[in-house]
């Protein structure tokens, strides 16, 4: 946190946010005013075919780098100096702006040498430059850095393919590929071959892998039964399992077909071949629909059931591996849809037509480190509409974490949801065999007018237990110190107190209201190395912590003399040296592994830590049914004393402040370490890179958080996270029924609509350190999120009442009015006599936006309207109201039912 321990960026992020450097230069003649290269491009395209195209060089520093070309195709030698980044690479330039939408995914096929037994993984991150992506608020309008990075292990070849469906890439001025330096800090060798860097078309793929065949094999099964929800949606189910007929309120909106498969599926994820329908036996049992396979040729068993609850059909059921192995396994569960022009929803304010695609349609965080290709879903929930005639939204449940996807594919007619599991021989401490995996899918209508808003409606009203608002306290955040000598502050909003620096700060927030929150970083061990001049290398780090979990009594002494030491310190009585052991022993039993078998480690300069600054951060898995982990540290040795120890000196924390959630890359780190799987209560999933059975570790952190909540909640307290910095991580889908506050150590949360879509109404709020201008203030009103310290207090003051009247009332999804033009977005809060329209222009022009009700929604009557905070009255006309924007402007419509 700034010069505190507040350090939530990942160390991939760390190295990217380097990049966002100076305009690339490009080669003599390149111009956005030259013509765009055509459209009619070869399929492959070879971007490396031609090496004399390309130019290797460093940002800075002594490193070495070049390039050459051999039988493994492109060469890249790069000899480290040893000391800070230089950020080694090559890059190819364009004359011409190249469109590259035609092309469905960037192909590599790579690996990285290297001999020195320091060096045990590289990074690499291909960059994107579009003409169209640039810095509008920096001089000269430089090219904004797209950025896809992965880590892989030396002397392994390794095939990535990389989806451009979140690029940019109409006008692509420039390419790279960063290739590096960091770590280890020391001179050594690596070298990267290139055999493949390929642009492919894809004519169709499934769940982002194109397949020489995916049709249904052999012909339609008999009619077996049907499932059908109280409100009209029915399934129709034959004897190999396939969905016969979907159909709404007895009109068919999907059936079976020779052009594609459905019901449910199966694919082992280390092989090339494609699903295929898990077929077996199927039978109707009562209102249930049964279906059990034995696939010896795969080495599955499969048993599930359709079944109807209220409101939505469950599909349940159980897979297990039968050869004793380590299984990389894919379920899905696919709903045949009629052809039309079905609408797929990214968020509640995004759509897409899928009519014509030829790509699916999905919204899907990348990058992951688990999943297939690294992929899956951010929403708990997808929602396809066919405008007028129906809406169909497949989800998971938020209490049941799993590495999942949810598209659309217009081209084979399918809507399905694909979760990955990693099966292993092994059995869990309670007995549970990690050679099976529970599955569980709902499906469910939504209302066709409201797309995707009215699916989480309806999501909201079959899980309410995941959306409990528990915080008695709306307001912003405030870290560290002493509220109370901040003049203004309450008036301000301020509500959230992190780490309060006295007893009497504590005493200040349970006299005035504002929330103290003990404060924890509860996934990693901070290590000092502050006796270290120079960057220390991992084996310097691993060494350190290895001495000292065994008691060596010079490291011992060395680590207890340095200002910081680590953190956290287990608070078992006694000297500083022993504790500092029992926490080195505890972490040591804790650390997440990567896929080279070794801990996660980010070593860089630290402000909090002092002298040299360097140190280390290590992941932990927080599993709490390791015996003597980090977990059960947090909760018995850390959390516990920490809240009866305030109430001795009269105080009392009101909850915890979970620092850094997810950050420092755990949102998109696995482990390997096999000793951990028998603790996990979670499945499996497997590596994105070797499809190598792991446990996610965000995941587990999921699994601590909720034996967390289920203690501090007993006690009427509450959890906040800090979750949210450069990205909104999609993992907390799954935290999110266990989290009361979600904070953003950043100027906004990075996607405001997905964490109000999994926070429903419990507060939000960020924290900018800094002022920021005043329509970015006003714009907290759009998703009832609260501006944070550093924010000028005036203009909180100024918009602190209404926040107030806003989360009063409550966000409601399905907002009852439209606003045309576009871009201009509406939220709606509250509903009944008195309701509120919260309409915000993102535009840099002015837009005179026309709000049209929905009286089906929002009730007949005739209304006063007043926009505020300017108290002006306007007239509504045909369920029409004009209310004009400025640029950035953001105002509220407040209805007021005579």
């Amino acid at each position: 946190m700034k010069t505190m321990r507040w350090f939530s960026v990942s160390f991939v992020f760390l190295l990217a946010v380097s990049l966002y450097a100076d305009e690339p230069k490009v080669a003599p003649g390149g111009s956005q005013d030259k013509p765009l290269a055509s459209l009619s491009q070869p399929n492959p395209m070879n971007l490396a075919a031609d090496l004399s195209q390309w130019i290797v060089n460093i940002d800075q520093g002594g490193t070495k780098i070049s390039l050459a070309g051999d039988d493994s195709g492109m060469v890249m030698d790069v000899t480290a100096d040893g000391g800070q980044e230089d950020y080694p690479k090559a890059h190819r330039a364009f004359a011409q702006p190249q469109d590259w939408r035609g092309y469905t995914r960037l192909n590599l096929r790579l690996r990285v040498l290297c001999d020195d037994p320091a060096v045990h993984h590289k990074m690499i991150a291909p960059v994107f430059y579009d003409e169209h992506t640039r810095w509008e608020d920096r001089e000269g309008r430089p090219l904004k850095q797209q950025v896809v990075s992965r880590v892989l292990p030396v002397n392994q070849w390794i095939d990535w393919s990389i989806w451009l469906r979140d690029i940019q890439c109409s006008a692509i001025r420039q390419f790279d590929l960063y290739l590096y330096e960091l770590p280890p800090a020391q001179v050594h060798h690596y070298r990267w071959e290139i055999a493949r860097l390929e642009l492919e078309k894809i004519d169709g793929a499934l769940d982002t892998i194109a397949f020489p065949r995916i049709l249904r094999e052999g012909a339609v099964g008999q009619p077996v039964g049907s499932v059908s929800t109280g409100d009209g949606l029915q399934l129709e189910i034959d004897s190999a399992g396939e969905l016969i007929r979907v159909a709404v309120d007895g009109k068919t909106i999907g059936a079976a077909a020779d052009t594609c498969l459905s019901g449910l599926l199966v694919r082992d994820a280390a092989t090339n071949d494609p699903p295929r329908m898990i077929g077996g036996r199927v039978e109707q049992a009562g209102g249930e629909i049964k279906q059990a396979a034995e696939l010896g040729e795969l080495g599955l068993t499969i048993n599930a059931a359709y079944r109807a609850q209220a409101g939505y059909t469950e599909i349940a059921g159980m897979i297990a591996d039968t050869r004793g192995q380590d299984r990389a396994i894919t379920i899905y569960f696919a709903l045949p849809a009629a052809e039309g022009p079905w609408k797929w929803w990214d968020s509640a304010a995004a759509s897409r037509s899928g009519h014509g695609e030829m790509v699916e349609l999905s919204c899907l965080e990348t990058g992951m480190e688990y999943g297939l290709n690294g992929c899956h879903s951010r929403y708990p929930l997808g929602a396809i509409t066919l405008p007028g005639s129906a809406g169909l939204t497949l989800a998971i449940r938020m209490d049941e974490p799993v590495v999942h996807r949810i598209a659309y594919n217009p081209r084979l007619h399918l809507f399905y949801l694909a979760i990955d599991f990693g099966l292993v021989p092994q059995q869990c401490i309670d007995g549970r065999p990690l050679s099976e995996a529970p599955f569980r899918i709902l499906l469910y209508r939504h209302d066709p007018a409201w797309g995707f808003r009215s699916a989480l409606q309806r999501y909201y009203e079959f899980f309410p237990g995941f959306f409990t608002k528990r915080a008695a306290k709306e307001g912003g955040w405030y870290v560290w110190g002493d509220m109370s000598q901040t003049e203004g502050a309450l008036e301000a909003g301020l509500g959230f107190h992190w780490g309060p620096a006295s007893t009497s700060a504590v005493q200040w927030d349970n006299a005035h209201g504002p929330l103290a929150l003990f404060y924890i970083e509860p996934q990693t061990y901070q290590q000092t190395m502050e006796d270290f001049d120079r960057r220390p290398d991992v084996d310097e780090v691993l060494e350190r912590l290895r001495k000292l979990e065994q008691g060596d009594p010079e490291e011992l002494a060395r680590v207890a003399s340095q200002p910081y030491r680590v953190y956290p310190v287990s608070p078992t009585g006694g000297s500083l040296e022993k504790n500092i052991q029992a926490t080195a022993q505890i972490v040591t039993a804790s650390l997440n592994h990567d896929l080279a078998g070794q801990p996660y480690s980010i070593i860089g300069q630290f402000e909090w830590m002092q002298k040299s600054r360097w140190g280390a951060i290590l992941s932990c898995n927080l599993a709490p049914g390791i015996p003597n982990g980090k977990g059960q540290m947090n909760l018995q040795q850390i959390i516990g004393p920490a809240l009866r120890d305030i109430e001795t000196a009269a105080a009392r924390y009101d909850g915890i402040g979970l620092d850094s959630l997810g950050g420092y890359g755990t949102h998109s780190m696995v482990n390997y370490r096999r000793v951990h799987f028998p603790y996990s209560k979670f499945p499996l999933s497997f590596s994105a890179i070797d499809y190598k059975p792991v446990q996610v570790a965000a995941f587990t952190t999921v699994e601590w958080l909720g034996t967390l909540a289920d203690s501090i909640h007993a006690e009427g307290k509450i959890l906040m996270a800090n979750c949210s910095w450069y990205m909104t991580p999609g993992w907390l889908t799954f935290a999110a029924p266990y989290l009361d506050v979600f904070g953003a150590e950043a100027t906004e949360f990075a996607d405001p609509d997905f964490i109000r879509a999994i926070a429903c109404r419990k507060p939000c709020t960020d924290l900018p350190y800094t002022p920021r201008p005043a329509w970015e203030v006003a714009r907290h009103w759009l998703h009832a999120i609260h501006p944070g310290h550093g924010n000028d207090l005036k203009m909180m003051q100024d918009c602190a009442g209404l926040l107030r009247d806003l989360i009063a009332a409550g966000w409601e999804p399905i907002t009852g009015a439209r606003v045309t033009p576009d871009p201009v977005r509406i939220e709606r809060y509250g509903g009944g006599p008195r309701l509120y329209l919260v309409l915000h222009n993102p535009a840099d022009q002015p837009a005179a936006a026309q709000v049209q009700l929905d009286y089906g929604i929002l009730g007949e009557g005739d209304y006063d309207a007043l926009v505020l905070p300017a108290d002006q009255q306007i007239t509504i006309k045909n369920s029409m109201a004009e209310v004009s924007l400025a640029p950035k402007e953001t105002l509220v419509l407040t209805l007021t039912r005579r």
